[in-house]
């Protein structure tokens, strides 16, 4: 697409400072869970009293470092698909729900061994089910909380869009409704096989082209790539919100475009994030 160190293929983060960043993040979380764990132990709720207290922390021990660890993988695959980076409200939820799938079946695998309780029927799974994912979704804003009290958001100075907008200086222009090809483009985003374009009069529309393709039709001077998804004219970048080597932009009209791991270190390299 370009020579242009920012535009090629995601630069990799120093493999130090990533595994840094990715340890502190879930550190916390692992300790959070062994001490839920601990909790639970002693409270002895969902008749878990039945058992000693010993077998009863390790059985606790069990389903809440097992959800940590589950909740690693689907944490991370959730951030790095970003499309739901804009809404806590829902990033929250779906990944409880998604954590609670896998480990609901450890609950029960756990329960026939220290309760002896035999295979669970639809409505005994479908409790053991609910039970998972609302602690799941508890647990899980805890940590998005906290980890929402680390980010630091950097006001960036008023750099204007081009004088010429932005979609009349490229035949990208030529994609764009008749009505909407005076306005400077902010930001594209991919939604599955569409594009969506984000203007500089607010308004937005959508499109049949991949991201690479719009990106290789764009003045390679005036904008860049900052996650597999978005691409970001850097004019319209009004402040950034920096946390864990990754990071947001906050656009004209209040559009949020996430910024990956793989693209950090690149943007910040050119000045982006400064």
């Amino acid at each position: 697409m370009t020579e242009n160190a920012v535009h090629a293929s995601p630069a990799a983060a120093p493999a130090s400072s990533a595994a840094s960043a990715f340890a502190q993040r879930h550190k916390r979380g692992f300790a959070i869970a062994f001490v839920i764990g601990l909790v639970m132990a002693v409270i002895a709720p969902l008749q878990t009293h039945y058992i000693s207290f010993w077998p009863r922390l390790l059985y606790w021990e069990i389903l809440m470092l097992s959800g940590a660890m589950i909740g690693l993988g689907v944490s991370e695959a959730v951030k790095y698909w970003g499309r739901l980076a804009s809404w806590p409200w829902i990033e929250v939820p779906v990944t409880g729900v998604l954590i609670a799938l896998p480990l609901t079946l450890i609950v029960i695998g756990a329960s026939g061994m220290f309760f002896e309780i035999s295979s669970p029927g639809s409505i005994r799974f479908s409790f053991n089910f609910f039970v998972t994912a609302v602690i799941s979704i508890a647990i899980t804003a805890l940590n998005h909380m906290l980890h929402s009290k680390d980010e630091v958001a950097v006001a960036l100075p008023h750099a204007p869009l081009p004088e010429a907008p932005l979609a009349e200086q490229s035949r990208f222009a030529e994609r764009l409704p008749l009505g909407l090809r005076s306005q400077p483009v902010l930001a594209l985003q991919a939604e599955d096989h569409y594009l969506r374009v984000h203007l500089g009069n607010g308004q937005s529309t959508l499109i049949l082209m991949r991201l690479s393709d719009a990106i290789a039709e764009l003045p390679a001077d005036v904008g860049a790539q900052t996650h597999r998804s978005w691409w970001v004219a850097k004019g319209a970048v009004r402040s950034v919100t920096k946390a864990d080597g990754r990071a947001t932009f906050t656009l004209d009209h209040g559009v949020e475009a996430p910024v990956s791991r793989s693209f950090y270190k690149a943007l910040n390299d050119a000045g982006w994030l400064r």
